[in-house]
């Protein structure tokens, strides 16, 4: 019997002594996960920790670093030789997308707070009772409607969300904060330089039925509030305290005595910036836009310089739309080759005009031609056409709206240089020339003392009222990423680039590409009304719908596309890897 029940349990021993190992090493999986995800969190607190403490900067991940000031912001604040106090008036409780600029604003001041070596207090106010409610009135911040969705109605709540600047004294006040907070961080760094900082000269030439500061330049005025303006009579000696000295498209011969104290300005170490002025455009006969040459008298300058402007338009076949009514009395856009929209490549991206600029869009733009002393002086061309560009020139150029098909190329020969910056010591227009009458006794030097800096591009428009947004309807912040080009190329002319990076985050997205689909039904359209075909047009029209209809199903594919298939991209991958374990698990044998 005894040899029996050893039998029985020598089986039941083995069968123990089996499971014993397996227990044994399930038990020892769960330690080391339990073990591994101790030590990933102990390495997460212990980064927290370190962050926490600034051993560690934050990384900005975005493509323009929206969250991090820019170096110019940095600067602003660092070299501040007193106490600003910025003061956030915020009403809590504001309903989306409202509620959530607080916290942002936050974070902004708090960034210029630890780059002022204590020179910026920041206090947040919460006008909840009428005492705080008052002082925010006096301070000059505004009370707001909000408007509040319920769950039957539309209600409106009224509250504060402004900034108020205190320097030494001046105040600066951003009465209420734009629902767009993309441009915050250029109006906190523009309203501190217009509290600390000391106004910088600028001119702009008079006369020769050029824009003035108040007529057709008044919106650059309003977008340049540390400079002052002023206008330069050139037949006088120009004032050595101006940076920089701007032609901005001059209609009428400039006389040998202006040109040489433009000169004489120039060989004392003045920038000097012109912008268009070797053909006059015509664009008050509506559609019917005629251009033509100009004597100006630049280019006795320029050609010293190494750069030359031609008489002529450049037109592309990459450009912008405008409107052109049809006969049935709605507009339709068409593409306008004298509008070419210029791609910026990435080494003409380093240059400080054109920062972070992914392309511009120019009116009426002439080509520059560059001489052989441009290249001795190692000159930059910003701006090029592509090479689907051509040149339209003679004593009269036609540049009426039209469809697509009535535009006459002879033949692309571009590209087309279009903008260019010089930055030397560079050689006098008129060394070892003799003036006549007043002009003989203008004293200039054969080169300039110092390195001047010299931008010139073959248009005025980006820089005219007539052709910017509407300065009452728009934000400055907006404004500035439109007038992008224009306040860079002044800002480097004056040596003042501090607001560069500054405003190209305020740059809107560049265009997408219309599809074919919808600039073909376009032009038939177009075909079908200057041929009377009503029934073409209508059915040409909609196929125009229904393109821009696909279109924007191309675009919500590609938005929901993003949102939810890379995260279910994932999910599935993790799903697959762990029905991989358990089969693993399932097959082990011990």
């Amino acid at each position: 019997m005894a040899n029996e029940n050893e039998t029985k349990k020598a089986p039941e021993a083995a069968k123990k002594s089996e499971r014993t190992p397996a227990r044994s090493q399930a038990s020892r999986q769960r330690a080391e996960s339990l073990g591994f995800l101790a030590i990933v969190a102990g390495i997460l607190i212990a980064l927290n920790l370190l962050g926490f403490l600034s051993f560690f900067a934050r990384v900005d991940a975005t493509r323009d670093r929206v969250f991090t000031l820019s170096e110019g912001s940095r600067r602003v604040a660092r070299e501040l030789d007193d106490t600003l106090t910025i003061t956030a008036y915020f009403t809590p409780d504001l309903p989306p997308p409202f509620n959530a600029q607080e916290r942002y604003v936050r974070d902004i001041l708090a960034e210029y707070e630890a780059a002022s070596n204590g020179h910026v207090q920041v206090r947040v106010v919460h006008p909840d009772d009428e005492e705080e409610r008052e002082e925010a009135e006096r301070a000059g911040v505004r009370l707001m409607q909000h408007q509040r969705l319920e769950s039957d109605r539309v209600a409106v709540m009224e509250g504060y969300r402004g900034l108020v600047f205190e320097y030494v004294g001046d105040r600066h006040v951003i009465a209420s904060l734009p629902q767009d907070t993309s441009g915050l961080e250029y109006a906190i760094t523009m309203a501190i330089k217009q509290l600390t900082g000391e106004d910088i000269a600028i001119g702009v030439l008079s006369g020769h039925e050029s824009p003035t500061p108040t007529k057709g330049l008044s919106t650059l005025q309003r977008m340049l509030p540390t400079y002052t303006i002023r206008e330069v009579d050139a037949s006088q000696e120009i004032d050595r305290n101006i940076k920089a000295l701007l032609i901005v498209d001059p209609q009428s011969e400039l006389s040998d005595v202006e040109l040489r104290r433009i000169d004489q300005f120039v060989m004392r170490g003045g920038s000097l910036g012109i912008f268009g002025g070797s053909m006059k455009v015509a664009t008050d006969a509506g559609p019917d836009i005629q251009a033509q040459p100009t004597n100006s008298g630049v280019n006795r300058l320029l050609e010293a310089y190494g750069v030359r402007m031609q008489e002529n338009i450049i037109a592309d076949a990459r450009c912008g739309t405008v409107p052109l009514r049809t006969p049935l009395g709605f507009a339709i856009p068409v593409p306008y080759p004298p509008a070419p929209t210029v791609p910026i490549t990435e080494e003409q991206a380093s240059h400080p005009v054109l920062f972070r600029l992914e392309q511009a869009q120019l009116f009426f733009t002439s080509g520059i031609e560059t001489l052989d002393r441009f290249r001795e002086m190692e000159g930059t061309s910003l701006l090029r056409s592509s090479e689907e560009s051509w040149s339209l020139s003679g004593d009269d150029v036609n540049l009426r709206i039209r469809q697509p098909r009535e535009w006459e190329v002879a033949g692309f020969d571009g590209p087309h240089t279009l903008a260019v910056a010089v930055t030397g010591t560079l050689p006098s227009a008129f060394a070892g020339s003799a003036g006549e009458g007043d002009a003989a006794s203008i004293e200039t030097p054969e080169r300039s003392e110092s390195e001047v800096r010299l931008f010139v591009i073959g248009t005025s428009t980006i820089l005219r009222d007539e052709f910017l947004p509407p300065a009452e309807r728009v934000e400055e912040a907006q404004l500035a990423g439109a007038m992008a080009l224009p306040l860079n190329a002044i800002d480097w002319l004056a040596q003042d680039s501090d607001l560069i990076a500054v405003r190209a985050k305020s740059i809107e997205e560049p265009a997408l590409d219309v599809p074919r689909g919808v600039t073909e039904a376009t032009e038939d359209a177009m075909t079908a009304f200057e041929g009377q075909d009503e029934a073409g047009a209508q059915d040409a029209l909609e196929r125009r719908q229904a393109a821009v209809r696909a279109w924007d199903q191309r675009k919500n594919l590609f938005k929901w596309g993003n949102t939810f298939a890379i995260p279910l991209a994932v999910a599935a991958f993790g799903l697959i890897r762990w029905q991989m374990r358990q089969r693993k698990k399932a097959t082990l044998k011990l």
